[in-house]
């Protein structure tokens, strides 16, 4: 190969594979359509989510897969002083995390909403105070559903993992970052930015300021374009 396309530069430092190749690794990360996630938030979901949770809303979105670490987040709402989880996804952990919840008496705190429709997600996002992604192995390998919240202005809080997760979200600028498999840690993490408000509307405006100048499709698009042009 005369290039290798990296989505993060934590990811190649991190790999004993493109350390190798350091040389040839040119990071361009992923880009999403930002004014899909930035369009007027929709009523019904707002209202929806109010007649039946009590705020705020910490949430995830995503698989529930092995990797995830929502089972760390589920654990960690019993450090959370005050509101409610909401779970956007489904997969193959769902039985148990849902028995999880049971176990630990938080099953008034934790919604397992499901598979959102595409339309509603964005709502869900701009609905919500923070959002967690509480993942705990490699598998993470960069956390888009981060851009999308961060689009979205909602401060982060995500696990350092040696991935993209943590050059995504940036520590104490757009969010938080906590070790992973540590459910005090994200409890603390997540009752730090509900409790500050200043805070939390300077994470807000630092993530869709990032979102903005490095995430987005087109800027993706060009960098690729860019490096093709040199590579001919």
């Amino acid at each position: 190969a005369d290039a290798i396309i990296a989505g993060s530069p934590d990811y190649v430092e991190s790999s004993p594979y493109l350390t190798q190749f350091r040389d040839k690794c040119t990071v361009i990360p992923f880009g999403i359509d930002l004014s899909y996630f930035q369009s007027r938030a929709l009523p019904e979901v707002s209202a929806g989510l109010e007649a039946h949770f009590k705020p705020p809303y910490i949430l995830f979105v995503g698989k529930f897969r092995y990797y995830k670490g929502i089972h760390y987040l589920l654990e960690a709402m019993k450090d959370v002083k005050d509101g409610t989880l909401l779970l956007v996804g489904a997969g193959p952990e769902e039985a148990s995390l849902r028995a999880q919840a049971r176990r630990l008496g938080m099953e008034s705190r934790v919604a397992f909403l499901g598979q959102v429709a595409e339309r509603l997600l964005p709502s869900y996002y701009q609905s919500s105070q923070v959002f967690v992604l509480p993942s705990c192995l490699r598998a993470e390998a960069f956390g888009l559903v981060q851009v999308e919240a961060m689009a979205c202005g909602l401060p982060v809080v995500s696990t350092q993992l040696g991935t993209g997760t943590s050059f995504v979200n940036q520590h104490g600028v757009t969010g938080l970052v906590v070790p992973p498999a540590d459910p005090v840690a994200l409890a603390g993490a997540i009752n730090q930015i509900l409790g500050d408000e200043r805070l939390s509307d300077n994470m807000s405006r630092a993530a869709r300021q990032r979102a903005e100048a490095e995430f987005t499709v087109e800027r993706m698009v060009e960098r690729v374009r860019d490096l093709y042009g040199r590579l001919l």
